[in-house]
């Protein structure tokens, strides 16, 4: 138990040099728009406490005993925000709370001197009504005030001293081991930083038994009163860590106010600019600033509607600086000072390029070879084939020049089935292994034109 609550004092102070040394940013309120929910905010926050107990609250009867002794109590919570009035918080509590009879003006003979009760576990579950959250005075929320009650569950050991000095464990069989308890509390939550809040509260507990200080109630003369149930108080200072995106405000100090006021402020001022706009004319065309696409136009240029200046044959020369007001489309694109090249006419250019390509056709300088065959064969020759290799390198470099393949046969079908298969051959050679296109090789055997053995290559 002792190190839990050095741990607890030690988060505790980590969180306020945390607090200390915490860059406040003013909240964004232009990104959440009015009536857009909880969504953009956080609501979700863990906390820390530590504090004093002692066995009395400041409202709810009288005490048990005489004299009230201070403790270390310590507690953690998670909370949740609802909206900007409502919160809901789980609450754990531990520590120890103690009391004596050491006041003489304390005049009841009571069989207990003194108590020490340890809290195993206390833990509850509280509704959180807060208020000032809607702030006319100021844009930004600082200090929330709260009230709060709820419901929980205790578990507890006590220890008794009577009045002649014996210590020894309570044991009571009537009133329940694990009592419901009440928790009421006030406090103060101050927002230190967009991440770290202070909590500074003070908590009634009233506990459904009257075991709770190992003593029922004692009245003068009749003796206990096992009506009169215990209570416990315990006041605090904790430190709050709100979880969630960076960029979110927390709703607990979340002004709704102050984030209409700037939406309508935003309006107003652009409603300002937007009529400064409306008699502002800076280049002097006669189109107001806000209008006008071109606020810069060079004086003396006519504009049209929108303050661009006019540009009559559309050739993006503006007509103060164009030379040639009116180019036709066919002369553009222009030069720097709007002139255009017009093409030549259609029937020039057709007869330019007719003359082009006659001239073309005529230059046709191959030097062709003639391809011999012996006997009764059709296969090429290494002699051959170097011959039709220079034939493709002359083609290919003459891209507009086509040649026939011309054998000579007798008039028998033999013959001519031969001739066939000569220029057929040459022709596959040229086309698959040299790579010329097909359509510009013929073939053709002409019965008597020749050597039957021979076969020549003439151009088209």
């Amino acid at each position: 138990m002792l190190h839990i609550k050095k741990f607890v004092l030690l988060v505790l102070c980590s969180g306020f040099m945390m607090a200390a040394s915490a860059q406040t940013t003013p909240a964004d309120y232009n990104n959440i728009q009015p009536f857009s929910g909880t969504k953009p905010f956080r609501k979700l926050s863990i906390g820390l406490n530590a504090g004093v107990m002692t066995p009395s609250v400041l409202v709810g009867g009288s005490n048990d005993f005489a004299k009230n002794q201070a403790t270390l109590g310590y507690g953690a919570n998670i909370r949740y925000q609802i909206n900007h009035y409502l919160a809901i918080h789980a609450d754990y509590l531990g520590g120890k709370v103690k009391g004596t009879q050491d006041d003489i003006a304390f005049a009841q003979a009571r069989p207990v001197h003194a108590f020490e009760t340890k809290l195993k576990s206390a833990a509850s579950l509280s509704a959180e009504l807060d208020f000032d959250n809607i702030n006319w005075l100021n844009q930004k929320n600082h200090v929330i005030p709260y009230i709060s009650v709820g419901v929980g569950f205790l578990s507890y050991s006590t220890d008794t001293t009577s009045a002649g000095g014996a210590t020894a464990a309570y044991t009571d069989n009537i009133s329940p081991k694990h009592p419901i308890f009440v928790p009421v509390g006030v406090g103060l939550k101050f927002r230190l930083s967009d991440l770290i809040n202070l909590d500074l509260g003070y908590r009634m507990n009233f506990v459904d038994a009257d075991n709770f200080d190992g003593s029922p109630y004692w009245l003068p003369g009749s003796g206990s009163d096992k009506n009169h149930f215990d209570k416990f108080s315990y006041g605090f200072l904790g430190i709050e860590f709100a979880l969630g995106k960076k960029s979110q405000p927390q709703l607990l100090f979340d002004n709704p106010v102050a984030r209409l006021n700037n939406n309508l402020q935003t309006q107003i001022d652009t409603v300002k600019v937007q009529v400064k706009n409306l008699s502002t004319d800076s280049d002097g065309d006669g189109v107001p600033d806000m209008f006008d696409k071109e606020p810069n136009t060079p004086a003396g240029c006519p504009v049209d509607s929108h303050g661009v200046s006019r540009d009559t044959d559309g050739d993006g020369v503006p007509d103060c600086k164009d030379k040639e007001l009116i180019t036709p489309t066919i002369c553009q694109p222009v030069d720097a000072d709007g002139v255009g090249k017009c093409p030549e006419p259609d029937c020039c250019k057709a007869i330019m390029d007719s003359l082009a390509s006659m001239a073309a056709a005529k230059v046709c300088n191959l030097n062709l070879p003639s391809i011999s065959f012996r006997g009764n064969r059709s296969t090429l020759t290494n002699d051959a084939k170097a011959m039709l290799a220079s034939v493709a390198s002359q083609m290919k470099n003459s891209a507009n020049c086509s040649i026939v393949v011309t054998g000579y046969p007798a008039a028998t079908k033999a013959s001519q089935s031969m001739c066939n298969r000569r220029t057929e051959m040459i022709k596959k050679y040229l086309t698959e292994t040299e790579g010329i296109s097909a359509d510009r090789i013929d073939v053709s055997c002409e019965v008597g034109g020749g050597d039957v053995n021979t076969v020549d290559l003439k151009t088209k």
